[in-house]
């Protein structure tokens, strides 16, 4: 199955897809990668060793879909706060919004 927008199903996301809708702006591409945080955590809140396994997905999904400046270490980002406006433009920003979508999860 496609991960593109087009395919997208919203029913098996629930409340983390909603909460992302409401975390980001409605045109901001952030939406979507929080929405794969929340596929990436899904049944895996209950533990924390899934937990950081659904973090290291994000990270690896970040650093496969840009390239890494010489100051971007994902290991390290000491910000993690979201904004509404914040793009998908870097690795740490997509990493942020992925992650965002892992935080929300609830199950």
């Amino acid at each position: 199955m496609s991960t593109g927008l087009a395919y997208n199903k919203y029913d098996k996301g629930g409340l983390c897809y909603a909460a992302c809708q409401e975390a980001f702006e409605w045109w901001n591409a952030s939406t979507f990668w929080c929405q794969k945080g929340c596929d990436f955590a899904r049944g895996r809140q209950g533990d924390a060793h899934l937990r950081e396994e659904a973090d290291n997905m994000c990270k690896m999904m970040a650093a496969s879909s840009y390239s890494l400046k010489e100051d971007e270490d994902l290991d390290y980002v000491e910000d993690k706060r979201i904004h509404a406006t914040m793009y998908p433009v870097n690795a740490t920003n997509l990493y942020k919004a992925c992650l965002a979508g892992v935080r929300r999860q609830r199950y």
